[in-house]
């Protein structure tokens, strides 16, 4: 075992050694001052996103290096277009001129130009889905920011390979593969891609369903990408958070960042990323039902897509122009769509063979254990290093011996004058220490605590403008109902809607969780308020409560408040006539599927349909209102008292 370790080690330093010597051969080209010019002239306009204008200074250089017959500026020309072409999503031609600037790099032992054309051409073939390439590209870059002892490229290595893990569907790898990239950013400070980390880390948690987790991470980014970020980087993070928010069923917000993300891209011409971005706004129309605005998005995603180009972002439109066309019952056209879609998945899935992939993978892990083995046998060879010359300042502490045995008993005497009086002051600085910690400790966690708040309380405050503008469509239609006679009364069924309102706010005051609040409580809670709200009613009413214990997001607890004051309302003006006392029973439970609320009084009931019901009753067209919006349905038994049941897709 050892001679494999030494061998391996001794393999690994003569590569680097040779990337070394390879790197001390390459020419410094001269480049003429014109030249050197278009060339700042073409970096500044990509790092504009004027695409266009780069590709048109990149190839005024190189007519330059042909008729001068200078391969490296051609070289180099060809590097800025291949990057060019890929930002615009004209991957054919970015992919011709990445091979030839790589073959001169290659040829010239330009090892830093290689890695970095290696790594570029690598991101091509991951936005085109072909992932084996992909992986054989960073695989090379890979060892060649090795050889060159780049830490950061490495990591930029790391987070790529990482977002390939992710699209396979291997998420524990690429969240490894991320922290490894992570913590060599925020050694060396790229605040730019320390964001690109959290990103993805967002994405990843969000796939797999840990929704508070992407938000904690997702969130981390906005914020770094809002402070110093381009404009395309800060549409990318509005873009996944409304990918995100729609996740959760919360289109509003969905449609808030996704808006933001559009606005940006428009004005940045990026084809590639505005086809996302109508692909998202199709889904948020797919999810509020909106079938016909839903195809309008999808074509317009994919007009923006060359039609030549392969990519998951396309496979997906297909996919789901299939199935908004089946949705509207138009087979024709969803059969088109996902024949087209199994079409273009196949011919991926082709190109992307599991056992190539795993191989590149294991290539790529391979090297990576050697660089720990070579590190292990470094450090084990430090460590021998040490111990022998320790055993050496042994040998030299021992010829004076003597002369230490003397200072050591001068220094134990003084360490015992000195400790009886020390010692009380000692005691008392542990327990300075202590505090002091328990406090810094504190601190921590309060500042984080501010921080995650922070980053919440712009939801809130989107969530109470919808909530004042449910108090605002309420007061107006309550208006319609209230006349000269009844608008105490009225106005008492609109103080008790807003009151069911605000106690959510209340409680999320007081618990200091600004996201979600416990359903049991708050249901308990609001009952008894209602109740307390009729202090002229002559019925005795005895609630009885059978709720589950879960946390609910403010966009789920404040429809199922007003239906519960709705319901109550309605059984304290109407069930209990000329009745001393009645019963209410509340209860509230989830299984796999669905969430089912039921109300049961015990009072009169009423031999009429549902229809007949919603006549002149705005507290009825309110509760079925409400029971829509969480696409939910309402089932109601009148023949023994009232006996409302709602049955929503699972709650949370």
């Amino acid at each position: 075992m050892k001679t494999t370790h030494f061998y391996i080690a001794f393999l690994l330093s003569f590569v680097q050694a040779g990337f070394a010597q390879n790197n001390s051969i390459e020419q410094n080209e001269s480049i003429p001052t014109e030249i050197a010019e278009l060339f700042q002239k073409a970096e500044l306009a990509m790092s504009a996103n004027l695409f266009d204008s780069t590709i048109s200074y990149a190839f005024k250089a190189q007519d330059y290096g042909r008729k001068n017959n200078n391969s490296y500026i051609i070289s180099v020309s060809d590097l800025m277009l291949a990057n060019a072409y890929t930002e615009k999503g004209e991957y054919n031609q970015a992919e011709t001129y990445f091979l030839s600037a790589l073959a001169y790099f290659k040829e010239r032992r330009d090892t830093t130009k290689s890695a970095e054309t290696y790594n570029n051409l690598g991101r091509l073939y991951k936005k085109t889905a072909q992932y084996s390439h992909a992986l054989k590209s960073f695989n090379r870059a890979f060892e060649l920011y090795y050889s060159l002892d780049d830490k950061n490229g490495m990591a930029l290595i790391n987070l790529n390979i990482g977002n390939i893990l992710k699209n396979i569907g291997q998420s524990e790898r690429a969240k490894e593969e991320y922290r490894k990239a992570l913590v060599i950013f925020e050694t060396i400070g790229d605040s730019y891609n320390i964001g690109g980390c959290y990103n993805n880390l967002g994405n990843i948690f969000k796939n797999d369903g840990l929704y508070d987790s992407a938000f904690f991470y997702m969130y981390r980014t906005l914020a770094i990408r809002e402070r110093d970020s381009s404009l395309r980087v800060r549409a990318y993070i509005y873009h996944n958070l409304a990918n995100l928010h729609l996740a959760v069923n919360n289109p509003d917000s969905a449609t808030f960042y996704i808006n933001k993300s559009i606005e940006l891209n428009l004005n940045l011409n990026s084809a590639e990323d505005i086809s996302s971005d109508y692909n998202v706004m199709g889904s948020i129309a797919m999810a509020k039902g909106n079938w016909t605005e839903a195809i309008k998005n999808f074509e317009m995603a994919l007009s923006y897509i060359n039609a030549d180009i392969l990519s998951e972002n396309k496979i997906d439109i297909l996919k789901q122009l299939g199935l908004v066309h089946y949705k509207t019952e138009n087979y024709k056209q969803a059969a088109i769509h996902f024949f087209n879609y199994v079409t273009l998945n196949d011919s991926m899935l082709q190109s992307n063979q599991n056992a190539t992939i795993e191989l590149e993978l294991i290539q790529y892990e391979l090297f990576a254990d050697s660089l720990k083995i070579n590190q292990l046998l470094l450090e084990k060879n430090l460590e021998q290093s040490k111990k022998e010359n320790a055993e050496l300042a042994n040998r030299n502490n021992a010829r004076n011996f003597y002369f230490i045995i003397i200072i050591l008993f001068l220094i134990i005497a003084i360490v015992l004058i000195l400790f009886f009086s020390a010692r009380k002051r000692l005691r008392q600085t542990k327990s300075h220490e202590a505090i002091l910690q328990i406090q810094n400790d504190e601190l921590k966690r309060t500042l984080i605590s501010k921080e995650e708040k922070e980053i919440l309380l712009k939801e809130v405050h989107h969530r109470v403008k919808n909530n004042l503008q449910i108090i605002n469509s309420l007061i107006r239609l309550q208006s319609s109902f209230m006349n000269a006679k009844n608008y105490k009364e009225k106005l008492m069924e609109t103080e008790n809607r807003i009151r069911s309102m605000a106690l959510i706010h209340e409680k999320l005051y007081k618990t200091g969780n600004l996201a979600s609040l416990g359903v049991k409580n708050y249901i308990e809670e609001l009952s008894f308020n209602i109740i307390e709200s009729y202090e002229n009613h002559n019925v005795k009413i005895k609630l009885t409560f059978d709720l589950e214990e879960k946390e609910y997001v403010i966009d789920t607890l404040i429809p199922i408040g007003l239906i519960i004051n709705e319901v109550l309302s309605n059984a304290l003006k109407h069930a209990f006539y000329e009745r001393e006392q009645g019963t209410v029973a509340i209860s509230l439970h989830s299984n796999e599927k669905n969430t089912i609320m039921i109300i049961k009084d015990d009072g009169l009931g009423a031999d009429l349909t549902l229809d007949e019901l919603k006549e002149d009753s705005l507290g009825l067209e309110l509760i079925l209102s409400l029971t829509d919006q969480l696409d939910g349905e309402l089932v109601l038994n009148t023949e023994d008292g009232f006996q409302y049941k709602f049955i929503f897709p699972l709650l949370f």
